[in-house]
């Protein structure tokens, strides 16, 4: 048996303790940096990344085209010099996103409105009167030739969008188990706009999920108003949501998203001074959108018999 002079036995303890002690917290070292939560990018990203990032979502909430596409431009700026910057990727996905909209919105109203051509033609027709009637038709078909011809680059371009979009929702998508609640929620944000533009079967459940994340309704809103508009909800759901963006733009004033679906949602129940307002107020907020100008146009001239009549929307 070996024995131990005096304090030999205690300090060979004692090294022994501390070689485990060492051991273990190598161990927890080791799992603390691996694991997702602690590991993440974004919670170490230059205070300048991440201000150049805020900027960019702040240009999106102005919703016109040349701020969207300064958003886009930076945020491709920020995913190529910071490639797990899950937030970056996340809201580079919600600007594509609002373009591919925009587009649809825009195929939809030229639709709309070769459809109204097409009825009025039928009509002509069928009436064969007054003794101009031809000449009216072709007229009428000569516009519905040029409404086509518009609606071909659009084709093309909200296909080139939506193939971009798809592979950028792929770098999404690949979250790992645990993140930082501000990831998981610019991460729900993107998945659920692209669900409800595109009417994809679990837009409902992605808004809903959003809302849960995200520190005031706001996002979650407008996917699901997004959703009405692409899915072709019944009339009580458009009016729901309707109340939800009138309550959203009275609780936030400058997110432009909400007035532009809003007035789309009144134009698709026929109410026409409603989306007049709207378009008004987005215009006076912010005179680059676009496209609220061209919905401007798009109406008929104010006229208290007429303004209730369903208009194509955009």
């Amino acid at each position: 048996m070996i024995e131990y002079g005096p304090g030999q036995g205690s300090s060979s303890t004692l090294t022994r303790a501390l070689l485990v002690l060492a051991v273990l917290a190598g161990i927890g070292l080791a799992g603390y940096l691996a694991y997702p939560a602690f590991r993440d990018r974004n919670t170490a990203m230059p205070a300048a990344a991440v201000e150049e990032k805020d900027r960019a979502v702040a240009l999106l909430r102005r919703d016109d085209a040349a701020s969207r596409e300064q958003a886009i431009q930076s945020l491709q700026s920020l995913a190529a010099t910071h490639p797990k910057y899950a937030e970056v990727q996340a809201e580079l996905a919600v600007a594509l996103t609002l373009q591919l909209a925009d587009l649809n919105a825009d195929f939809d109203r030229l639709r709309l409105q070769s459809e109204q051509l097409q009825k009025q033609l039928d009509a002509v027709n069928a009436r064969r009167t007054p003794a101009d009637w031809e000449n009216r038709a072709n007229a009428l078909r000569a516009q519905m030739q040029a409404l086509a011809r518009e609606q071909e680059p659009l084709r093309e371009a909200i296909d080139a969008r939506r193939s971009k979009l798809d592979a950028q929702m792929g770098s999404v998508r690949a979250a790992p188990e645990v993140e930082p609640a501000a990831t998981v929620a610019a991460r729900l944000k993107a998945q659920a706009l692209y669900a409800a533009v595109t009417s994809a079967p679990d837009a409902l459940a992605l808004a809903q999920r959003l809302r849960q994340a995200e520190l005031s309704a706001a996002w979650s809103l407008l996917a699901h108003a997004e959703y009405a508009l692409s899915s072709g909800s019944p009339s009580v759901t458009l009016q729901s949501v309707s109340k939800e963006l009138e309550t959203l733009r009275s609780q936030d004033r400058t997110l432009m998203r909400a007035y532009v679906l809003g007035a789309r949602l009144a134009l698709r129940q026929g109410d026409v001074a409603t989306a007049r307002t709207l378009l008004d107020e987005t215009v006076a907020l912010n005179g680059r959108h676009e496209l609220a100008q061209r919905m401007l146009q798009q109406l008929p001239a104010p006229d208290p018999a007429t303004e209730s009549v369903t208009e194509p929307e955009p």
